[in-house]
C-alpha cells in the first residue's frame, strides 16, 4: 500500500513538461532519422522503427486509456503492467502486417497522439492526480505516479533510440574518414 501523497502544482507542471517531451523528441527525430538504418534490427533489440511504433502503441493503448478511464470509474482502477503491454505489442505486430513502414508516418502519429494526450493531461484537475490505481499484485499508486512511471519508460526507450542513432552516425562518420584516407593515399601514390 502506498501512503496518500498530495500532488503540488509544481509537480504537475514538471509532469506536463515531461509528457510533452515525447512530442518534442519525435519532432527532432524527423530531421535525423533518414540518415540511419531505422528498420535494421540489432541482435536482442527492436529496430528504431519498432521502438517508435512501441512508443505510439503505449500512448494509445496504455497511457491515454488509463488516464481517461480513471475518470469514468468510481472505483480504484486496475492497470496492466508495462511488461504485459510489451507482450501485447509483440502479439499485435506478429499477428498482423507491420502497420506502418514509413518512419515519418510513425513520427507524425506519435506527435499527433501526444498532442491529444497532452491536452487531456492539461485538463485534469490537480486533486484528480491523487486518484488511486492498483497493479495486478494489488499495489496501489496514484495517477501522478503512474504518469511519472510512464514518462520514465518512454525516456528509457528514447535513450535507446538516441544511442542507436548516435552509433549509426558515428559509424557513418568513421566510414567517411576511412574513405577520405584511402582516397588521400591513392592520390599520394599517383603523384
Amino acid at each position: 500500500m502506498m501512503a496518500h501523497r498530495e500532488v503540488t502544482q509544481e509537480q504537475f507542471e514538471h509532469l506536463l513538461d515531461d509528457v510533452t517531451y515525447l512530442q518534442d523528441e519525435a519532432e527532432a527525430l524527423k530531421y535525423v532519422i533518414d540518415q540511419v538504418p531505422y528498420s535494421e534490427t540489432p541482435p536482442d533489440q527492436m529496430s528504431i522503427l519498432d521502438m517508435l511504433r512501441y512508443l505510439d502503441f503505449l500512448q494509445v493503448h496504455h497511457f491515454r486509456p488509463v488516464v481517461e478511464e480513471v475518470f469514468s470509474e468510481n472505483r480504484i482502477l486496475s492497470v496492466t503492467p508495462l511488461s504485459e503491454k510489451e507482450k501485447d505489442f509483440q502479439t499485435a505486430t506478429d499477428s498482423a502486417e507491420k502497420e506502418e513502414t514509413d518512419v515519418f508516418t510513425v513520427l507524425k502519429k506519435i506527435i499527433k497522439h501526444r498532442a491529444a494526450l497532452t491536452n487531456v493531461v492539461r485538463k485534469i484537475p490537480l486533486i484528480d492526480w491523487e486518484r488511486e490505481l492498483k497493479d495486478s499484485d494489488g499495489n496501489r499508486k496514484n495517477l501522478f505516479t503512474f504518469a511519472s512511471e510512464m514518462v520514465s519508460a518512454e525516456r528509457k526507450i528514447l535513450k535507446e533510440i538516441a544511442d542507436l542513432v548516435l552509433i549509426h552516425q558515428n559509424e557513418k562518420l568513421s566510414n567517411r574518414e576511412i574513405n577520405q584516407k584511402v582516397e588521400q593515399r591513392k592520390s599520394e601514390m599517383d603523384q
